[in-house]
């Protein structure tokens, strides 16, 4: 080759690299803002939701103090059902929160049984009954834990607002996961405060959170303190006497490391391999597991997954929300499962869905599978299966109302779109088979649950179109 073809070849190739330079930082660039884009769009979903929650809980607070002091029948079962309300809002809102695994765990389980008992004493209230001394006092210690709660989310709210304060903590680096770095100095330099135990230390250290996930995990830390409520509210799960639904026999240590296996794998985990990370001696836990970002529990009788999140990073939205739904039932379907979905709330990067099983075309809704499918693939990345343990059962499903019979209980102006049988719960662990009728009246849509063996108008629920889907209230 002669110096001029040289020349040209290398030439040539200067341009060809100039241009793949040029594409690769472009592209670069390209998917740098893209991914700052998720991210600011991501954090803006965590703020709303975080002002939300300290709206709701304000509200709650407020709810509870107005029912402790309502003379009025009409006046108690207004603030009683504000304070239901305000309870399922900061719920939602919680669950919307970058909290890691179950980081959250008592204050979510508390916020749900105050919606609960508010509930419960609700309908108590309307049917002219009197709230016993037991049921008062319950309602005070609610308000008294609410209030250290509410007190505890403004204070991470503020240093959110005030301090710029970072959603979750960034990891640590390099040298302090050795361990070298600004800890192991001042314990070797000493001065003043060299007398402190390590104890205390972490305890001052944990004073100051650093991320609202940190602030938000050490107010559930705190609060381990006071002993769970044992009330028998409506929706309780968390407290039943017996879990109905648990099969038979015992597992071990390995056999639950087994259990969860098998589950992640069928969920698309690809050879998982989860390690036993606690145990658990609530009545439906035995066995806590981790692998990568998910947590599972595995109960100790009958060797069932009863609880599953996956704190994956979710990517850009792939599925609308019907090829979510689809995909979630086949992995539904691989787990041995077989469920009616009964209402979907869709959030973005993933769907919420409430889901029950049927037996001989009757909805069990108070079995109920709490689902969370991600919109980028459509896997499974939560899975709540506590009610579904805590209640399932055999149940007699004879009913004694002809569906005439039962339409003639309905008022007039309701037009009925679907019928179908559903059980309900009610106060305690008390259930009521109805037919459900779904129809419209006054411009809006209900369901209406009518008593299949005696008649009586069990409950009224209204259905909202809102753009993440159709809520029932």
């Amino acid at each position: 080759m002669n110096a001029e073809s040289k020349k040209k070849l290398l030439s040539w190739l200067s341009l060809t690299l100039g241009i793949a330079l040029i594409f690769s930082l472009g592209w670069g660039y390209y998917e740098f803002r893209e991914l700052k884009e998720y991210k600011t769009e991501t954090e803006n979903q965590y703020s709303r939701a975080f002002t939300d929650l300290v709206t709701s809980l304000n509200e709650v607070e407020t709810s509870i103090a107005k029912a402790k002091v309502a003379g009025s029948t009409a006046q108690r079962v207004l603030y009683l059902g504000e304070t239901w309300k305000g309870s399922e809002s900061a719920v939602s809102r919680l669950g919307q929160l970058p909290a890691d695994e179950v980081g959250i765990s008592y204050v979510d389980t508390f916020i749900n049984q105050v919606g609960d008992f508010s509930k419960a004493m609700t309908r108590k209230t309307a049917a002219a009954a009197v709230m016993s001394a037991e049921e008062q006092a319950t309602l005070n210690k609610m308000h008294e834990r609410v209030i250290e709660i509410n007190r505890s989310v403004q204070q991470v709210y503020n240093q959110f607002n005030s301090e710029n304060l970072a959603w979750v903590d960034k990891p640590k680096g390099l040298l302090k996961k050795i361990g070298f770095g600004k800890s192991i100095q001042t314990a070797a330099q000493g001065d003043e405060n060299s007398g402190k135990t390590n104890q205390q230390n972490q305890q001052a250290a944990a004073q100051t959170p650093t991320s609202v996930r940190g602030g938000l995990k050490q107010l559930d830390v705190s609060l381990q303190k006071y002993p769970p409520f044992t009330y028998q509210g409506e929706l309780d799960k968390h407290y039943v006497d017996k879990p109905l639904g648990l099969p038979e026999g015992e597992i071990n240590e390995n056999k639950a490391v087994e259990v969860g296996k098998r589950f992640l794998e069928d969920l698309g985990q690809t050879g998982a391999a989860p390690q036993l990370s606690g145990l658990s001696d609530n009545l439906l836990g035995g066995f806590n597991l981790t692998y990568k970002d998910s947590y599972l529990e595995v109960s100790k009788k009958g060797g069932v997954v009863t609880f599953y999140r996956d704190q994956r990073e979710l990517n850009d939205r792939q599925l609308d929300v019907k090829k979510t739904l689809d995909s979630a039932y086949a992995s539904l379907a691989r787990i041995g499962w077989d469920l009616v979905v009964t209402s979907s709330e869709d959030l973005g990067s993933y769907v919420l869905v409430d889901a029950v099983p049927r037996e001989n075309g009757t909805l069990l809704y108070p079995d109920k599978i709490r689902l969370t499918i991600a919109t980028d693939n459509g896997q499974i990345i939560g899975f709540d299966a506590n009610p579904y343990y805590a209640y399932h059962h055999q149940r007699n499903l004879n009913r004694v109302l002809t569906l005439e019979q039962a339409k003639a209980k309905l008022k007039k102006e309701f037009k009925i779109i679907e019928t179908k049988m559903a059980v309900i719960s009610k106060l305690g662990t008390n259930e009521a088979f109805c037919y459900e009728f779904r129809g419209t009246a006054f411009g809006e849509e209900y369901m209406v649950y009518i008593n299949a063996l005696n008649g009586t108008e069990e409950k009224i629920s209204r259905v909202v179109n809102t753009p993440a889907g159709k809520l029932i209230q």
